[in-house]
């Protein structure tokens, strides 16, 4: 039987986000929890606290057992910005070992991707919208950032786009993924193309062209679909999944459709959070925040959504959520209210059913699962 752990982080410290409100702390650190597939449970394990500082983003490395986490912060000991540390993973138990941490180089690290030669860690910075590539050591820890870049401008909305800001790194799809990513830009409303240099770390603007939002949607975490033709944004601001055409060979892109992920939901000034795509490519799920829900799209063939469900995240502001890799049941994160939702996915329709509640997760801003 498969052997699987999933980790949570969250805020240590109180902390003003970019949407204006300020995060009590609640989270204890990384949380570590044993993960049954076959039964749909989650058992917490133990709990890290050195390195965790605002622990909002972790990514686990899917070949060796080591993991990296951002640290949300506006200041790291003496130099401005927040920080990335760098973890391994006993595969018998879960528990975590710290290996250190990197500054990074720009105020509130929000998001990780490990190259795809697994030889550099990408960072993207939310405040002032910088991001970084740190070189990743022999043994999985990280050299200091090769390199640091920052986009310039701002968006429509002067409260939530005064400025650029980086919310995610994302691959591109197919052979081009090797070395081309995307920073996704809430403040320019745009996904922007960069080119890695697998012998220096650095960035390099990518011939591809940018993949554009609709002014005012701020545009905050994609996914692409299987064959990589299709793109999906979440815009936070709009609480619209953008589609579109893409060519993986060019990067060339049309959007074909904005849908809202809000249904009959009602909340004061709704943000969309995440969105992931299930493993056999029918739906796309989406979460919102203050609502506090999940949204379920059917896929159409030509890669259009039509919403078929909203269902509460039993709790609030789920800012995160993961899909098992069974592709039977969907974890759902709650920040606010600590607790972890587990769904039941239908076979047939992707529609989902609460099937049990993890109390344990104070602080669950962030999932990822290790497969030992």
């Amino acid at each position: 039987m498969k052997k699987y752990y999933l980790y949570t982080g969250g805020y240590t410290m109180p902390t003003k986000l970019g949407s204006g409100e300020t995060v009590d702390p609640g989270c204890p650190g990384i949380i570590c929890f044993s993960w049954d597939e076959e039964k749909g449970h989650l058992e917490k394990r133990s709990v890290i606290r050195e390195g965790a500082d605002n622990t909002t983003w972790i990514t686990v490395n899917p070949k060796a057992p080591f993991l990296y986490a951002v640290n949300e912060l506006k200041t790291f000991g003496d130099a401005g910005g927040g920080a990335v540390a760098a973890y391994r993973i006993d595969p018998d138990t879960g528990a975590l070992s710290f290996l250190g941490r990197q500054v990074s180089g720009g105020e509130d690290a929000c998001h990780l991707a490990i190259a795809a030669d697994g030889k550099y860690l990408i960072n993207a910075n939310y405040s002032g919208g910088s991001f970084c590539v740190f070189p990743i050591r022999e043994d999985h820890s990280l050299a200091p950032m090769s390199c640091l870049l920052r986009h310039v401008g701002s968006g429509p909305n002067p409260f939530r786009q005064e400025m650029p800001h980086a919310h995610q790194i994302l691959h591109a799809p197919g052979e081009a993924g090797n070395t081309c990513v995307y920073v996704a830009d809430l403040g320019l409303d745009r996904l922007v193309c960069y080119d890695l240099d697998p012998e220096t770390g650095w960035l390099q603007p990518s011939a591809r062209p940018d993949v554009c939002a609709h002014p005012g949607q701020g545009a905050r975490h994609a996914v692409f679909n299987e064959d990589g033709s299709r793109l999906y944004v979440m815009t936070e601001m709009a609480c619209e999944v953008n589609v579109y055409r893409y060519d993986p060979l060019t990067g060339e892109n049309e959007l074909l459709q904005v849908i809202s992920a809000m249904g009959s939901e009602t909340g004061e000034e709704c943000l969309g959070a995440e969105l992931h795509i299930h493993p056999n490519g029918k739906w796309l799920y989406a979460s919102v925040r203050r609502s506090n829900h999940i949204a379920v799209f059917d896929i159409a063939q030509d890669g259009t959504l039509s919403l078929k469900q909203t269902i509460s995240s039993g709790g609030e502001i789920p800012r995160d959520f993961i899909i098992s890799p069974g592709g039977r049941y969907l974890l759902a994160g709650n920040q606010d209210t600590g607790n972890i939702t587990v769904y039941r996915i239908d076979g047939d329709s992707g529609c989902l059913q609460v099937h049990e509640t993890c109390a344990e997760a104070a602080g669950a801003t962030v999932l990822a699962l290790y497969e030992a």
